[in-house]
């Protein structure tokens, strides 16, 4: 069995106009709901073995928050280029690239991509993947290369609001 983590950023801010999208870092919302939700994935033995993440710099921020808290070695984190502005075809044809070694995945990236891959990947309809919100998704095949050939099972969803925040 695999399971991917579909995991969005945690909220950016737009404070600074003139930086391009890649450029814009999280905000203060961002800084406490990625910690957060690591905590949660920890708490839930939720962890993932490889890490994957869009080039910008508020998937970045969200997913080194997330591997602190789940003790995951940051220079272990991939960026994939193409996720940014990916279709959710592409995101597959990246994710069928994952080693056959790896069971639990988590792919960190953008909406409404992200948003239509849950519905590609499962069949169940979404309408909208909150910031720092994570999709568990498990599927029967032992095959990444093959994971999207049958619909997987939307096992859990997990966003920030669900949580007490201190």
């Amino acid at each position: 069995m695999k399971r991917l983590l579909l995991t969005r950023h945690a909220k950016s801010s737009w404070d600074h106009p003139e930086l391009r999208d890649l450029d814009r870092p999280l905000n203060k919302r961002g800084l406490k709901a990625a910690p957060l939700m690591g905590q949660v994935l920890k708490q839930q033995n939720l962890i993932p073995d490889t890490i994957l993440i869009s080039p910008s710099k508020r998937t970045r921020m969200t997913a080194d928050l997330l591997a602190e808290e789940l003790k995951f070695p940051l220079p272990q984190i991939q960026v994939i280029d193409s996720f940014y502005g990916a279709s959710p075809g592409e995101v597959v044809h990246q994710a069928r690239k994952i080693s056959e070694e790896i069971e639990t995945a988590m792919l960190v990236g953008h909406n409404p991509t992200w948003t239509m891959l849950c519905q590609r990947l499962t069949g169940t309809p979404l309408s909208n993947l909150p910031t720092c919100g994570i999709l568990v998704i498990d599927f029967e095949s032992e095959r990444w290369s093959q994971f999207d050939h049958q619909h997987g099972t939307l096992l859990t969803r997990l966003f920030p609001r669900d949580f007490k925040q201190s």
